[in-house]
């Protein structure tokens, strides 16, 4: 099987996706480096069944949908009440939110992330190394790069991986995250290759219906992305409209990886009573291209 190659632009360009189990991997040609095929536009999308083991992910996923009460969710898009997105251990993501539209300081997402490390590991059993599990994951892909979670100037760690949450009624709205203006990357960015921005995503628990991933054959570098009044949000009808979409749905233990800091994207609104909840975050080629980095 041959990872499809670029084809020339056009309003209808088509999502190019692989859609494989993890068994198969082998038999599929080209994805072993398949995050440079991201980053070179060959693909958009990778969707891999069953990356992790379903079980303890479920597991995981049914206990942190249960009593909530007792988990530290913070709500850093409260202020957008439809997009209410729940984090686990932090209100400090590497990402704007309503609540911080130009994203936290790097000062505060260091200072909040070893807190926030602990916080998201200590939902698995002891014998499940959430990290080293995401790594092993993405090491799939890699090209025989390292993956490696990058470190600050001052040796302080960023943070692997952050869980999500999505209730009832909430859903994320269409946008692409090519984050590397925010202050918080005034570092990082020095050290990675900016032309795209990936994102990782693991799903611990699927809701009973929407939260499937919504993915456009719209790029944010194309000019005349139609918006609404304001020049500022995304017109989604429009861009429904004129552009090629693909959507995904997931199941506890799958794996995509998405061209995020190219593609618009979102997640559909969730309906009934059990939540979408995630890990994940973004990861990226250094300078040199030796080497893959991924945070949250």
């Amino acid at each position: 099987m041959s990872i499809p190659r670029p084809i020339e632009p056009s309003p209808r360009r088509p999502v190019r996706s692989l859609d494989v189990d993890v068994r198969d991997l082998a038999g599929v040609g080209g994805l072993a480096n398949g995050i440079e095929e991201l980053y070179e536009d060959a693909l958009d999308v990778i969707v891999v069944r069953g990356a992790f083991d379903a079980d303890t992910l479920a597991e995981v996923g049914a206990r942190l949908d249960g009593d909530t009460d007792a988990l530290a969710w913070s709500h850093p898009n409260a202020r957008m009440p439809v997009e209410d997105l729940q984090l686990l251990g932090t209100d400090t993501p590497a990402t704007p939110t309503f609540q911080a539209p130009q994203g936290a300081s790097l000062e505060a997402y260091l200072s909040s992330a070893a807190s926030h490390v602990c916080a998201a590991a200590a939902v698995f059993k002891p014998d499940f190394d959430a990290v080293a599990e995401i790594r092993a994951a993405l090491n799939r892909f890699s090209g025989g790069r390292p993956v490696e979670v990058p470190r600050a100037s001052d040796g302080r760690s960023y943070v692997p991986f952050t869980i999500r949450r999505l209730v009832d009624g909430k859903q994320i709205g269409i946008h692409h995250d090519y984050h590397y203006r925010l202050e918080l990357y005034r570092e990082l960015s020095q050290r990675l290759d900016t032309r795209t921005l990936i994102s990782y995503v693991a799903t611990l628990r699927a809701p009973q219906d929407g939260g499937e991933l919504v993915v456009y054959g719209a790029t944010a570098d194309a000019g005349d992305l139609p918006r609404l009044a304001n020049g500022f949000a995304y017109d989604l009808p429009a861009i429904e409209a004129r552009y090629d979409c693909a959507r995904f749905a997931t199941q506890a233990g799958d794996l995509f990886l998405l061209a995020s800091g190219r593609c618009l994207h979102r997640v559909g609104r969730i309906s009934g009573p059990q939540a979408r909840i995630t890990m994940g975050g973004f990861l990226a080629l250094d300078k040199t291209r030796e080497r893959v980095y991924f945070w949250s």
